[in-house]
Protein backbone atom coordinates (compact mmCIF):
# COMPACT_ATOMS: atom_id res chain seq x y z
CA UNK A 1 0.00 0.00 0.00
CA UNK A 2 0.96 3.46 -0.76
CA UNK A 3 2.44 5.50 2.19
CA UNK A 4 0.10 8.45 0.71
CA UNK A 5 -2.83 6.77 0.97
CA UNK A 6 -2.16 5.01 4.41
CA UNK A 7 -4.30 6.42 7.14
CA UNK A 8 -1.16 5.80 9.55
CA UNK A 9 0.64 8.61 7.19
CA UNK A 10 -2.17 11.18 7.46
CA UNK A 11 -2.61 10.69 11.09
CA UNK A 12 0.66 11.92 11.91
CA UNK A 13 0.50 15.04 9.66
CA UNK A 14 -0.04 18.34 11.75
CA UNK A 15 -1.19 20.10 8.88
CA UNK A 16 -4.17 17.46 8.64
CA UNK A 17 -5.25 17.98 11.95
CA UNK A 18 -4.60 22.06 11.91
CA UNK A 19 -7.38 22.12 8.72
CA UNK A 20 -9.63 19.46 10.67
CA UNK A 21 -9.34 22.08 14.05
CA UNK A 22 -9.98 25.05 11.64
CA UNK A 23 -12.57 23.70 9.97
CA UNK A 24 -14.59 22.25 12.99
CA UNK A 25 -14.32 25.50 15.05
CA UNK A 26 -15.49 27.89 11.91
CA UNK A 27 -18.34 25.41 11.11
CA UNK A 28 -19.52 25.88 14.80
CA UNK A 29 -19.33 29.80 15.06
CA UNK A 30 -21.19 30.13 11.46
CA UNK A 31 -23.69 27.32 11.68
CA UNK A 32 -24.18 28.21 15.49
CA UNK A 33 -23.95 24.54 16.68
CA UNK A 34 -24.16 25.40 20.14
CA UNK A 35 -20.82 24.27 21.28
CA UNK A 36 -21.17 20.86 20.08
CA UNK A 37 -18.10 20.74 17.65
CA UNK A 38 -16.25 23.74 19.06
CA UNK A 39 -14.86 21.49 21.80
CA UNK A 40 -13.34 18.93 19.37
CA UNK A 41 -11.83 21.45 17.26
CA UNK A 42 -9.92 22.92 20.08
CA UNK A 43 -8.84 19.06 20.94
CA UNK A 44 -8.00 18.41 16.86
CA UNK A 45 -5.63 21.56 17.35
CA UNK A 46 -4.27 20.53 20.38
CA UNK A 47 -2.85 16.95 18.55
CA UNK A 48 -1.45 19.26 15.99
CA UNK A 49 0.73 21.22 18.39
CA UNK A 50 1.75 17.73 20.11
CA UNK A 51 2.59 16.47 16.48
CA UNK A 52 4.26 19.58 15.75
CA UNK A 53 6.63 19.47 18.78
CA UNK A 54 7.24 15.94 18.55
CA UNK A 55 8.28 16.65 14.88
CA UNK A 56 10.77 19.35 16.09
CA UNK A 57 11.67 17.44 18.92
CA UNK A 58 10.87 19.91 21.48
CA UNK A 59 10.60 16.96 23.71
CA UNK A 60 14.06 16.07 23.60
CA UNK A 61 14.01 12.05 22.55
CA UNK A 62 10.80 11.47 23.92
CA UNK A 63 8.07 10.07 22.07
CA UNK A 64 4.74 11.09 22.76
CA UNK A 65 2.61 9.79 19.90
CA UNK A 66 3.91 6.15 18.71
CA UNK A 67 1.14 4.19 17.35
CA UNK A 68 -2.02 5.42 15.43
CA UNK A 69 -4.00 4.36 18.47
CA UNK A 70 -1.78 6.73 20.41
CA UNK A 71 -2.86 10.11 18.51
CA UNK A 72 -6.36 8.60 17.94
CA UNK A 73 -6.71 7.98 22.03
CA UNK A 74 -5.10 11.84 23.10
CA UNK A 75 -7.31 12.98 20.44
CA UNK A 76 -10.26 11.25 22.47
CA UNK A 77 -9.22 11.99 25.81
CA UNK A 78 -8.70 16.37 25.16
CA UNK A 79 -11.60 15.98 23.55
CA UNK A 80 -13.81 14.76 26.19
CA UNK A 81 -11.73 17.07 28.51
CA UNK A 82 -12.27 20.33 26.18
CA UNK A 83 -15.99 19.27 26.63
CA UNK A 84 -15.95 19.85 29.90
CA UNK A 85 -13.92 22.61 30.24
CA UNK A 86 -15.42 24.67 27.49
CA UNK A 87 -19.04 23.97 28.72
CA UNK A 88 -17.78 25.52 31.87
CA UNK A 89 -16.60 28.64 30.68
CA UNK A 90 -19.86 29.11 28.63
CA UNK A 91 -22.32 28.24 31.58
CA UNK A 92 -24.18 31.00 32.48
CA UNK A 93 -24.14 31.84 35.69
CA UNK A 94 -27.69 31.53 37.98
CA UNK A 95 -26.59 33.52 40.71
CA UNK A 96 -25.02 36.40 39.06
CA UNK A 97 -27.50 37.78 35.88
CA UNK A 98 -31.26 37.90 37.54
CA UNK A 99 -33.85 36.50 35.53
CA UNK A 100 -36.05 38.98 34.48
CA UNK A 101 -39.29 36.37 34.38
CA UNK A 102 -39.20 36.33 38.41
CA UNK A 103 -41.12 38.50 39.80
Amino acid sequence: MDTAVSITYWLFRPEVWIILAMVLIIADILIGLNLFVLPVGVSAALVSAALYAENRFWFSDTILLEDWHDVLIAFAVLSIASVFLIRKMFQRRRDETPDINEY
